[in-house]
Order: C-alpha cells, then sequence, then structure tokens
C-alpha cells in the first residue's frame, strides 16, 4: 500500500480573571482618607459581572457597616474593571478578590459618575488590621463636605465565592499564554508618546527590556519587542480581535486611573474560558489568555525614577502573564511574600526588575521548563461505501495528529470527547481513525466551526498536556466502486476527470507524473494534467513555495546529509486552495548543501 503522503524534495548550495494587579505607593489608612473621595466600614454582600459602558465590569454591592466620611445608604454599589461575561474574561489590576460576608475599610473614589475603589485592592483593608480609632480622628479633622452617597444606593443580594492561594489569578481557571509552549515569542508594542517625567524613550524601551528579560530568564516565556505605536486608546480597551500582543503604554492620557490614586501602575489581560485550551500543567487546566496590557500613571514621581519604573513594569507584567500578588497585606510578616516583585505595594529601593524564589515558584507553576505539548486542529472529508469496512484504501478515512514538544519529549494521544450522529472514532495513537455510520451522499459544510462530527484529544509527554485538538468532519463524498471493493475515490472526482464513476481506479496513473488517482485525490491536484503536481513552485536561499488545498496540514523540514531531518516549521492552510511559503530557512556552513523537503500529513 502506498504512503498517504508525498515528499517535496530539492538541494540549496549556499556560500557561506478575578485580577489582582497593580503597584501602589505605600499609605498608611490616616493619610489616604484625605485623598479618598469617601470612606467606609462595609460588609461584601455580592460580586456580579456586568457588560457596563462598552467594557466587562464586577459590580460589587455592600452593607454600610461605619460611615466614616461621607453619607452612605444602607446599601451601595462599586464597579471595578474585570471578570468574566458571557464565555469571555478580562483580567485587570484593579479587580479586588473579595470574600462575601467579610468586612472591609473601604477607600473609595467617584470616577466619571461611577463609585470605584480608590487604587484599587490597596483601597481596600482587612478591617482587623487597622485602628479604627485614629482613622475616625483622621476623619474628624477633615472639615470639607461629605459626599453624598445615595446615587450608589442599591438592594442586597447574595451570592457564593471562591478564592484560590495558589499565587496564579483565578477566576473560572488559570491562564497563560501557549505560543511560548511552541517556541514562539508573544508579540509586544510600547505606547511612549507621552513618558514619565525625565525619563526618555531610549530608558523607557530599556527598562520594559529589562522586565521582559527577568521573566524569560525564570521560565518558559518568550517576548519580542515589535516597536512603538501611538495607541489611540487606553491599552486596556483593546481586545482580542486584532491578535495576541501586550501593549505596554507609558502613560495614562485616557484617564483610567484616578488622579487622587497613588497607584504606579495597572496590568491584566483578556482571556477566554475554555478550561484546558490553554494547556495543563502538572494537573492544572489553563484558560488561554488573548492579550495583555499595561497602563503606567506617568504623572508619578515615583516612576521618574528608572529603577523604580522597571520594578512597576515587572509588576505589572507579572499580571500579564496571569500571576496574582503574594499578599495585600500592608504589614505583611512573611518575609518572602513582602519582598516579591508580585507584592502589591512598591518596594522602591533599588530592586528593578529583580524575581524572588517567590516569584520564580509561582511562575512556574503557568510556565514549567518542561512545556506543555502542542498539536494542529485537522479538517476530514470522509468517504462513506454501501457496505461499512469494504474500502481497499482506507486510510482515506483517517487523520493523523501531529504535534511538538520542546523537550522532545515521546507524545500519546488520548480522546477527551467525540460526537458520533454520523460515524463514531476510535484512535492508535496519533492516528484517528473515523468510521461513516452509513452511506451518504456528498454533502459538505462552509462555516468553520461547523462539523457532522467531531473529535477532541489532547497530546501527553506523561506529565503535561497540550491544547485541545480537534478533528472536524466537514463532508461526506460517496463511493462504490469499484463494486464490492471501493478504493477510497469518490464517484464525483472520478466522473470530473474521467467522465464517470468507473472512469478509472485509484492506482492509475493516466498523467504519468508518478503520482497515482488516490494521491492526486489527496493532494488536490489534476490526475490528467503532469503540470498539475505536488511540488516546489518558488525557491531560494530563504524562501520556499508549494501548492496547497484547504484544510491540509505540512511540514517543512531540513537536513544536511539526506539521512537526518529536522523540522523547520508545521503549517496549515486554512484558507482556500493557493500557495503557502515559509521564509528565514536555516543556511548551511561555508561551502555545504542543505536540502528541504515538504510533507502533507494525511
Amino acid at each position: 500500500m502506498k504512503t498517504p503522503f508525498r515528499l517535496l524534495l530539492f538541494c540549496l548550495l549556499l556560500a557561506p480573571f478575578s485580577a489582582q494587579a497593580m503597584s501602589v505607593v505605600p499609605i498608611e489608612p490616616e493619610e489616604q482618607v484625605a485623598s479618598a473621595d469617601a470612606t467606609v466600614v462595609a460588609e461584601l454582600v455580592v460580586s456580579q459581572v456586568r457588560f457596563r459602558d462598552n467594557s466587562i465590569q464586577t459590580r460589587f454591592v455592600f452593607r454600610t457597616v461605619e460611615a466614616l466620611r461621607g453619607d452612605f445608604p444602607a446599601y451601595f454599589e462599586v464597579y471595578a474593571p474585570g471578570g468574566i461575561y458571557q464565555g469571555e474574561a478580562r483580567a485587570d489590576s484593579r479587580l479586588p478578590t473579595l470574600n462575601p460576608e467579610a468586612t472591609y475599610l473601604i477607600f473609595l473614589e467617584i470616577n466619571q459618575g461611577q463609585l470605584g475603589f480608590q487604587n484599587g485592592p490597596a483601597g481596600i483593608r482587612s478591617i482587623e488590621v487597622v485602628n479604627l480609632a485614629n482613622l475616625r480622628a483622621a476623619c474628624a479633622e477633615l472639615v470639607d463636605t461629605e459626599v453624598d452617597l445615595a446615587p450608589y444606593a442599591t438592594d442586597p443580594i447574595s451570592v457564593s465565592y471562591s478564592v484560590t492561594d495558589s499565587g496564579l489569578l483565578d477566576g473560572s481557571g488559570f491562564r497563560r499564554f501557549t505560543t511560548p509552549d511552541r517556541g514562539e515569542p508573544i508579540p509586544v508594542y510600547a505606547d511612549t508618546s507621552t513618558l514619565p517625567s525625565g525619563v526618555s524613550e531610549a530608558q523607557a524601551l530599556t527598562a520594559l527590556a529589562n522586565a521582559l528579560a527577568a521573566w524569560e530568564a525564570n521560565s518558559t516565556l518568550l517576548f519580542e519587542f515589535i516597536g512603538t505605536d501611538v495607541f489611540t486608546q487606553s491599552a486596556e480597551d483593546y481586545g482580542s480581535s486584532d491578535g495576541l500582543v501586550i501593549r505596554v503604554q507609558f502613560h495614562d492620557n485616557f484617564n483610567r486611573i484616578s488622579d487622587a490614586s497613588s497607584t504606579l501602575g495597572i496590568g491584566g489581560a483578556g482571556f477566554f474560558i475554555d478550561s484546558g485550551n490553554g494547556g495543563t500543567v502538572a494537573g492544572s487546566p489553563f484558560n488561554p489568555i488573548s492579550h495583555g496590557y499595561v497602563v503606567l500613571n506617568h504623572p508619578k514621581t515615583k516612576l521618574q525614577n528608572i529603577v523604580s519604573l522597571e520594578e512597576v513594569l515587572t509588576h505589572e507584567i507579572g499580571h500579564v502573564i496571569g500571576l496574582a500578588h503574594s499578599s495585600e497585606t500592608q504589614g505583611e510578616s512573611d518575609s518572602e511574600l513582602k519582598e516579591a516583585i508580585m507584592f502589591y505595594l512598591s518596594h522602591s529601593d533599588g530592586r528593578g526588575a529583580s524575581l524572588n524564589t517567590y516569584d520564580v515558584t509561582t511562575v512556574l507553576k503557568a510556565y514549567p521548563l518542561n512545556t506543555p505539548p502542542y498539536g494542529f486542529d485537522r479538517v476530514l472529508y470522509a468517504i462513506t461505501t454501501p457496505v461499512i469496512g469494504t474500502l481497499t484504501n482506507p486510510e482515506v478515512n483517517q487523520i493523523q495528529i501531529i504535534g511538538s514538544d520542546l523537550q522532545g519529549n515521546p507524545l500519546t494521544l488520548q480522546q477527551d470527547s467525540a460526537t458520533t450522529p454520523y460515524g463514531t472514532f476510535s484512535v492508535a495513537s496519533p492516528i484517528v481513525t473515523y468510521t461513516p455510520g452509513g452511506y451518504y451522499g456528498d454533502s459538505n459544510v462552509n462555516n468553520p466551526s461547523s462539523y457532522f462530527d467531531r473529535f477532541e484529544g489532547r497530546l501527553s509527554d506523561g506529565t503535561n498536556l497540550s491544547p485541545f485538538i480537534k478533528i472536524r468532519v466537514v463532508g461526506f463524498r460517496a463511493d462504490n466502486q469499484p463494486i464490492g471493493a471501493p478504493d477510497g475515490v469518490p464517484n464525483s472526482w472520478m466522473s470530473t476527470y474521467f467522465g464517470s464513476s468507473s472512469g478509472s481506479t485509484a492506482n492509475a496513473d493516466a498523467d504519468g507524473d508518478g503520482f497515482d488517482n488516490l494521491e492526486e485525490f489527496l493532494l488536490g491536484t489534476d490526475p490528467t494534467d503532469v503540470s498539475s503536481a505536488f511540488r516546489v513552485t518558488q525557491s531560494s536561499e530563504s524562501s520556499i513555495t508549494w501548492p496547497t488545498q484547504q484544510y491540509d496540514l505540512y511540514t517543512v523540514e531540513s537536513s544536511l546529509d539526506l539521512a537526518t531531518w529536522d523540522t523547520i516549521q508545521i503549517v496549515s492552510e486554512e484558507t482556500s486552495d493557493g500557495s503557502l511559503s515559509i521564509t528565514d530557512l536555516p543556511s548551511p556552513s561555508s561551502g555545504n548543501s542543505i536540502f528541504y523537503r515538504v510533507n502533507r500529513i494525511q
């Protein structure tokens, strides 16, 4: 039986969610009460996620226990950016982790007609760690008119809530970037159109590079700085529609941080509620992050110090990649938590982009040195016959799940789920066989997310799991020739090129190009035209191009001796029939040959 794919070979001879995040200047409660619009001791009743003002926000409902400054109703509501809404999550540094029925000291601000926490999580303190007597005295010394909080009154409701002590941001599961698992960096853009006073663009970008490098050096994270750009809105307002990127905005010209706030910066990420599709690390499933952002409060004098700027950037990037605060207790007694870059208050002690043991241990929970494997979704047009099991070439209904692992670990495929209205799937890793449950006429689906049947599975390296890999059966092709022993070439394809469903056979080679009809059918080429073939159509010292058909998967490999082959890239054709190209091919040493080949994966 012939192999299910052909190789193209040629040679070149070359000469040479519930997000907790932000960097905040330490401030005593007696000082903070003067800058806040209102201060209250209140019990949390409920938190709910809303889509409000074109963004995802979390609404907190509190019961007033003691109004220290401000005229408070019995119950009032506070909004913070971030949360989970209709399957999409948005992590944000101003979204605190609070427990229902717990009582807090809360410093509030009114910003754009909405009541919010001053300094995000730093505007909320456990009632057990403050001296209320001193705070009452500080409030009594203020002579300004109390703010009327009646416009923010609401009715109480109840709900359950959960928290985690893993060090990773939680809220419908952990989240992480997956591109580094494939050895691909996360693109980073910076808006330096406005900078902290006295900071040059070169200094700002060096601080950013050092912050990114600190996380790269202690995990498998990869970043690539693409360049500077002038963002037309706040970095946090960009969604995932323009691709997976991190935007770092060195200013807050769009007023996302209150002028009265002592917050130095905010950071967060958008992610999808799709547990496991961000990979599974040591048994913990992750959601995939879709984009990230950092916004700096540029008027703050602390950011004029380059080393402090570097510390703040490192902290906020930590939130972007999925880390929570190490602690939100100002008088934290655990030195490891207090000295972490992820402590909620800035240290301003000259550390710059420096991680401690806590930071490194935590980031490795999401980006371990043994990265999860990765794979590629596949699509199948199934061949159906009058009698199940009569195909002489059953490989036409088989799909090979191809994937890789950066550490070179052997991989096995596990099946997680499958639909079976029209047929059944069976697995002999890495091959998945689909057996149609009947003899169906030619049909197909055009919606990229639609299917007749679907298989979901994951690749395992023995420790971690890849994101889900899907096989979609998107069409059926009827075949009843030869009678009694169909050969896997559809009747319609035979009729198109040979006039009838019995006009030729699977192993015939009408145009003499070395590809028989079955191979020409699988490759999408014309069996009657010798010039229509699966071959490299263009090549240079740095690129190759070859013809493709929609949904096919190809591997590009290189060799110096035609004996040992290394995979350069795995690419899929997701659009219509056409061609694919790859560039930046590896070069051999001076005077040596290098060979490339392209494989179509069945």
